[in-house]
């Protein structure tokens, strides 16, 4: 159904929806899939304490408890969370498999109930989705996704799939079930268990490494995951950032195809496609090999660009060299390198954690699997303070002069008016520039109890939803544009909220989708209360 909303003559307004189990309370986190379509996870979830994680459905309106983090620490301000869509289960296919089913040969971390891995719990009619990757010695050279319609039990379930791909999975080939993660930080001293993830497929809960954050988490929590899922508003993900002609997974995804290959460099289109880059506009972006039916083995391969030529034929050099040379005629996406970016306790470091199987290399930096750098990326030069904020601009088209990028990361620090640009691709270890101008500077001051979130669907992948919170703006709502770099009063909320400023976040959006068209739609917990309110962004 279309949508009818008129600009200036209808109004948006708030809805009020079930309020969430508990109230909001300092260092309270929320977090969703950022994802543009349905594949995206149909929950918020809210860490509320160190052992409360909450999540709320956005089909059915209602909220539950999930599971007890057991986070480290005192709980307070610093605590956070952060939604990862390709950060899930990864794997080996055995034998005995169809076009219509695989069966798993690496364990999942938890043993799964028959027809589990089928519903997400949103809508019943969609499983998890499955990515099938035919990178064995005997494989097809192809990746196609489907949706998880069945499964049996146990740890290497068989999983039957809603349309048959167009090959039989061989033993060897690899899967990847999309189902993401929620990372979460606990506040106070640093010790094992203050930064774990919840695998949502299988309902994993583990502690990941905290070696190299500060000392103590406080202030404040700013997080973007930088996600190989998350692509421009009218981008299918999967599809990276740049797309050409060509298509992969049976002419479902548009993709860039190769036309040279060396050990450490793949060369892009001549013309069309990735043939109007300017030089390293997606430096320490990642390249992956989507399809090879000449080299089976070189699909499912990411590597991270260290610099890249300008088109027409851009050449991207590597970080590390391929393990396989893909073929010359390869096809390929460039996308987010699947890295967390964490910006905490009031310290000048950026922060930059891999969850990903393998190390990442951007030619001159490394971070280990499971790891932390406070070198991958460069140091801010500057403290952040409570009411921190950080925008990927992940969602929009880049303007015909590139004044605005999938690489630009908008960060306002706090405390003040002062917005930060953080761009990851304009250095061998990104770009800060600190305090750049906007528009509306002055209109917003963001202090403790200020937050906001992404919304990268509707208008054009450009808008941010932020509660500037302040004395005098405690029920107002800004929204700023990460393309054009305006920041513009919005619809309040229709309820005043408490005039104690408390540190955490309450602000997350998701996509609905109906039909050919998405709306995006945001959720804000009212300050210190467990109210909810919905409003559907559609101006």
């Amino acid at each position: 159904m279309a949508n009818n909303f008129k600009n200036v003559v209808d109004i948006n307004i708030w809805r009020q929806v079930t309020p969430a189990p508990g109230a909001h309370a300092a260092g309270m986190g929320i977090a969703s899939d950022l994802r543009n379509d349905l594949s995206r996870n149909p929950h918020v979830y809210q860490l509320l304490s160190a052992t409360v994680l909450n999540r709320y459905n956005i089909v059915t309106k209602g909220w539950g408890f999930v599971v007890s983090p057991a986070l480290a620490g005192t709980f307070g301000a610093g605590s956070g969370c952060v939604f990862a869509p390709s950060m899930g289960l990864v794997g080996v296919i055995s034998g005995g498999n169809t076009t219509s089913a695989v069966v798993l040969s690496t364990p999942l971390p938890t043993a799964v109930a028959p027809n589990m891995l089928a519903n997400r719990g949103g809508s019943g009619e969609y499983g998890f989705r499955a990515r099938i990757i035919g990178s064995s010695a005997g494989g097809s050279g192809k990746v196609e996704e489907r949706w998880i319609v069945g499964n049996s039990g146990g740890a290497t379930p068989k999983l039957n799939l809603d349309t048959p791909l167009s090959f039989v999975p061989q033993s060897g080939d690899t899967y990847e079930i999309l189902a993401g993660r929620v990372f979460m930080l606990g506040a106070g001293a640093l010790a094992a268990g203050s930064w774990k993830s919840y695998e949502v497929a299988t309902n994993t809960l583990a502690s990941k490494s905290q070696t190299n954050l500060p000392a103590t988490i406080a202030t404040d929590f700013a997080s973007v995951a930088l996600d190989e899922q998350y692509v421009p508003y009218d981008n299918v993900p999967g599809e990276g950032f740049v797309v050409g002609a060509g298509t992969y997974d049976g002419g479902s995804k548009r993709c860039l195809t190769a036309t040279a290959i060396a050990a450490n460099t793949i060369t892009g289109q001549v013309s069309a496609g990735d043939a109007s880059v300017v030089a390293n506009e997606y430096r320490n972006f990642q390249i992956r090999i989507v399809e090879d039916a000449t080299t089976p083995t070189a699909v499912g391969q990411r590597r991270v660009i260290a610099s890249h030529t300008a088109g027409a034929s851009p050449v991207y050099t590597l970080g590390s060299s391929w393990t396989v040379n893909p073929s010359a005629t390869s096809k390929f996406v460039i996308e987010y390198p699947n890295l967390i970016i964490l910006r905490t306790s009031a310290q000048m470091g950026t922060y930059t954690y891999n969850y990903g199987a393998a190390a990442i290399n951007n030619g001159t930096n490394t971070i280990a699997t499971d790891a932390w750098s406070t070198t991958y990326f460069a140091a801010i030069g500057s403290a952040h303070a409570a009411g921190c904020m950080m925008f990927p601009s992940f969602g929009i088209k880049p303007d015909a002069g590139k004044n605005a990028r999938h690489s630009y990361l908008y960060h306002f620090r706090g405390g003040a008016t002062t917005l930060d640009l953080f761009d990851i691709a304009g250095g061998t270890a990104g770009t800060w520039t600190l305090g750049i101008s906007y528009d509306g500077n002055g209109m917003m001051t963001p202090g403790a109890g200020s937050c906001g979130c992404s919304a990268t669907v509707g208008n054009e992948g450009r808008a941010t939803y932020i509660n500037g919170y302040t004395a005098s703006q405690l029920s107002q709502i800004f929204r700023f544009d990460v393309k054009n770099r305006v920041l513009s009063p919005y619809t309040p909320t229709d309820w005043i909220q408490s005039g104690t400023a408390t540190v955490g976040d309450r602000l997350a959006a998701f996509v609905a989708v109906d039909g050919a068209d998405k709306y995006d739609v945001v959720l804000m917990m009212s300050h210190l209360s467990a109210i909810s309110q919905e409003l559907v962004a559609v101006i």
